[in-house]
């Protein structure tokens, strides 16, 4: 009997040690990982969602528009082919204005768009007398189920006609070596707009009641002014730069002021370095102060279950609230609970001043990371001088421990 009783105090005492509690702690954040791993799952279903909400409205709105430049061309037998001859465009001009508005669906907000769009130009006559010929005018968009009226078209000195199709056939009267033309059209769209860049010499204005765009395409605006409530921006662009790219175009993205599953995702990689860092202050509380009370592995499990807890709380608050209102809301509420856990359950209200230090921690940390998110082109160089000044501090308080001494 005492043999027995002596062993079960030799695993006792060998199972409380520095070594082994490490290890073992080391096991809980391994883990943690599982539930890590589902956290990216209902990001990603939640994003899913909000996919199938954009194509609902999409498909009853109208797909993101692509404006496609005039193209003005007849067709020519050459031997036993038929050919179609193009006409060079010339100073071609676009003018495009958003009326924009968010529609919901669900929780999900959907930027969409009424664009008036104008576009002006030249055609080049190379070929003579076209009068006997065919030609056509081409003018497409990329979802003509966005178009809210009849597009009007105006070639040369002509009355303006309204057209029913975006291929117009014309019958040209006389000789012209140059062909002005305007079309003026009314079309919905969702997200982003773009227009195709084909002329000698291109130019390009979009403006619209929208506070946050992206530009986007081939080349950035030549100018552009964004206020509180509208943006306008100009492009300039020759032919000799676009001469080397196909399908050449510029736009606009109605750009959303945060992506909050983006956001949260990226909240998300840091997680297991948050469970690292705050675990390992509660073990180095075990070993280096004096009459610390022993955590248990349970414990530990609790305590990084309530971590995890916190990008659940900050993916559904941020569907209704701003991403920092929902961040800050998430936060508060887990560094309450662990401080509060910390004092009343793991130290047993006999040590205010740890959970005083662990809550101011934790404030730390989630100040830290939402400095991250925010300063993303520096978020490297931050983390990696956080990461120093944390593993320098670790250092400066377990100087003192003797990691051979295996007694807690």
């Amino acid at each position: 009997m005492n043999n027995i009783s002596e062993t079960c105090t030799n695993f006792k005492d060998k199972s409380g040690t520095k070594t082994t509690k490490f290890w073992l702690i080391v096991l809980i954040l391994l883990v943690l990982l599982i539930p890590i791993g589902f956290l990216f799952g209902i990001i990603s279903d939640r994003e899913d969602y909000k996919r199938e909400a954009v194509y609902t409205v999409a498909s009853s709105w109208g797909k993101y528009q692509v404006f496609d430049a005039p193209s003005m061309y007849f067709e020519q037998k050459v031997k036993d082919n038929v050919e179609n001859k193009y006409l060079p465009l010339q100073d071609y001009t676009v003018d495009v204005s958003l009326i924009t508005e968010v529609r919901k669906k669900g929780v999900f907000k959907v930027p969409v768009y009424t664009a008036n769009v104008v576009l002006k130009g030249n055609f080049i006559n190379e070929y003579g007398n076209l009068a006997d010929k065919q030609t056509k005018i081409n003018f497409g968009v990329s979802d003509s189920a966005g178009f809210v009226e009849e597009p009007l078209i105006k070639l040369s000195n002509n009355k303006p006609v309204r057209v029913q199709d975006t291929q117009y056939a014309v019958k040209l009267k006389t000789y012209e070596t140059s062909i002005p033309f305007e079309i003026s059209y009314k079309i919905r769209g969702i997200d982003e707009v773009y227009t195709t860049l084909r002329g000698q010499s291109n130019k390009v204005k979009i403006s619209g009641n929208w506070k946050d765009p992206s530009f986007v395409g081939n080349f950035l605006p030549s100018t552009r002014e964004v206020g509180n409530e509208n943006f306008s921006a100009e492009w300039s662009v020759p032919q000799i730069a676009i001469s080397g790219i196909n399908d050449a175009r510029v736009g606009v993205s109605l750009l959303m002021p945060v992506d909050n599953y983006r956001m949260a995702t990226r909240c998300l990689k840091y997680a297991f370095l948050f469970l690292s860092l705050t675990f390992l202050s509660y073990f180095i509380y075990e070993i280096a102060a004096q009459k610390a009370k022993r955590i248990h592995p349970l414990q530990y499990l609790m305590l990084g279950g309530a971590m995890l807890i916190f990008y659940l709380l900050l993916v559904s608050m941020s569907e209704f609230l701003p991403f920092a209102a929902a961040y800050a809301i998430a936060a508060l509420m887990i560094i309450a609970l662990i401080g509060t856990y910390t004092f009343f359950v793991i130290t047993k209200r006999q040590n205010l001043t740890f959970s005083v230090i662990i809550s101011l921690l934790m404030i730390l940390l989630y100040t830290f990371l939402y400095i991250l998110l925010s300063l993303q082109d520096f978020a490297l160089l931050i983390g990696s001088i956080g990461l120093f000044v944390i593993i320098a501090g670790i250092m400066y308080v377990t100087r003192n421990v003797d990691w051979y001494n295996e007694n807690q």
